[in-house]
């Protein structure tokens, strides 16, 4: 029941119901004849508020002529119940009184008609009018909250993607593995140096963004699987596998760089038993598949795939898609519109 209150906002149309009685109850009535206009009153506009509220969406609502004229035909749906409501409650339990005294005595000549149907159909689009700046606000409110978790979830993820590259043991790794080529390759060195830069630079530059595209994803992630090979040889190789021609779609940087990570984080590996990634697109999928070797000591953490998941539901209205078998794991990230 309280699903069903909240979802319908029965509060508020019951607090409409309770205010815009003033409509129906007019001045010199008696007591009790004010008492049953006002219960008559409150039964048709309480019923109008569920009624619209159930047929009419005016946050959904998109500037197409489909669209258009699907809202056209619920307002007018909206009408009809509306009229029909009305009629029903105000012939009921002795009230045709009502009926009667809202045009004159002569209920049933065609110009009472028109005039309480005129009535009906006023009052019903002032609710309707009502439920658009309701709907309207509710959607400047829902897209504030979203805008909100969105910096939320960017912030989270800035943290996930920064914390390998920028804690003590990474840099500690890094300079032990620079140390060692600069006394066996000075070009492979050379090589370490440059895609360290470019990773600390590729962060600084879209540190804050919400999107990038997915050329600029890759070329990142390409300088941080460099790192990776380069300290694991063999033992881990990608393979990238994308069409130009969708490398101008976007997702949330660092996307593929904590997909990777999450990978080299959860499953052992050797040269005897190499990690291997793929990275290609499917029926409007970015698939990551990598095959499953996962540690047996520890647990695997979702938060990493959690934080994907939420920024792809807000920015591409779809969360992304696991899929893991015996020897497989799979992330399937949409990026099709």
């Amino acid at each position: 029941m309280s699903k069903f209150i909240r979802k319908y906002q029965l509060k508020t149309g019951a607090l409409l119901a309770a205010v815009l009685p003033g409509v129906f109850v007019f001045s010199g009535s008696s007591g009790s004849e004010a008492l049953l206009r006002f219960v008559f009153s409150f039964c048709c506009i309480f019923s109008f508020w569920t009624i619209n509220f159930a047929l009419i969406d005016f946050s959904g609502f998109r500037e197409s002529k489909k669209s258009a004229r699907k809202l056209v035909l619920r307002i007018l749906l909206s009408t009809v119940c509306a009229i029909a409501i009305f009629l029903t409650i105000g012939f009921a339990d002795n009230s045709e009184l009502l009926l009667s005294q809202v045009r004159g005595a002569l209920i049933h000549s065609p110009k009472a008609w028109f005039y309480l149907i005129l009535r009906i159909i006023l009052l019903n689009g002032l609710v309707i009018l009502i439920k658009y700046f309701y709907d309207v606000a509710e959607k400047s409110r829902r897209v504030q909250a979203e805008l909100e978790t969105l910096k939320r979830e960017n912030l989270i993820a800035l943290h996930e993607s920064l914390k390998q590259q920028l804690n003590p043991h990474f840099l500690f790794n890094s300079l032990n593995t620079l140390k060692s080529l600069v006394k066996q390759d000075q070009m492979q060195s050379l090589k370490f140096i440059d895609q360290l830069a470019s990773i600390y630079r590729y962060m600084l530059v879209h540190n804050g963004m919400t999107e990038v595209t997915l050329d600029e994803e890759i070329c990142f992630l390409k300088s941080y699987v460099n790192l990776l090979q380069i300290r694991y040889g063999e033992a881990f190789t990608v393979d990238i596998q994308i069409p130009a021609s969708i490398l101008a779609a976007t997702v949330p940087p660092n996307t593929l760089q904590l997909l990777i990570e999450n990978v080299v984080k959860h499953n052992v590996f050797s040269q005897k038993r190499p990690l291997k990634v793929c990275i290609y697109v499917a029926d409007g999928f970015l698939v990551v598949k990598n095959n499953l070797q996962f540690k047996k000591a520890g647990e695997t953490s979702q938060v990493g795939l959690n934080n994907i998941n939420n920024r792809f539901e807000i920015l591409k209205g779809r969360g992304i898609r696991v899929e893991k078998d015996a020897n497989h794991f799979e992330v399937l990230l949409p990026i099709a519109d």
